[in-house]
């Protein structure tokens, strides 16, 4: 999965094992910025994040009609995920300020979105990716369990 800049050039770039829960590692260029793998045994859907802007988890609301999560630990602890019922926006808050907003494509090949990080704060940045690989993977585990 690549995260790019408005030019389209990659700026992070996340990947993972193969393997039955795969530890997905964020990396700027050849430096590993963060890994998210999801915590097996949790009642509900947890991803826990070793970065360095700290170590926190980021838990899924289960009875909500749209992606909601929030953020445990770290500098972002109580941060608010909230998407939309088609999943094609999203709104990152802290402290109620907008961190970062995305908007997906709907005819697209890929799930391809236009995120905005409403800060010039590099650690904003790292969050923002961070979430959207979270977002992600979150999804594909969802496609896949419904495909079953």
């Amino acid at each position: 999965m690549s995260i790019g800049d408005e030019n389209g050039h990659t700026v992070y770039d996340a990947s993972g094992q193969i393997a039955f829960n795969p530890t997905w590692t964020l990396n700027k260029g050849n430096e590993q910025l963060a890994t998210v793998k999801r915590k097996l045994l949790a009642w509900v859907p947890t991803w826990n994040i070793y970065s360095r802007i700290g170590d926190f988890s980021i838990k899924r609301k289960v009875f909500s009609w749209t992606r909601t999560y929030h953020v445990i630990g770290g500098q972002y602890d109580g941060a608010k995920i909230k998407g939309n019922f088609w999943d094609l926006k999203f709104q990152i808050t802290h402290r109620n300020q907008c961190i970062a907003s995305a908007q997906g494509e709907i005819l697209s090949l890929r799930d391809t979105h236009s995120i905005q990080v409403h800060s010039n704060n590099s650690e904003d940045e790292l969050f923002t990716s961070i979430v959207m690989v979270v977002l992600h993977r979150d999804r594909e585990e969802d496609r896949r369990s419904a495909s079953d």
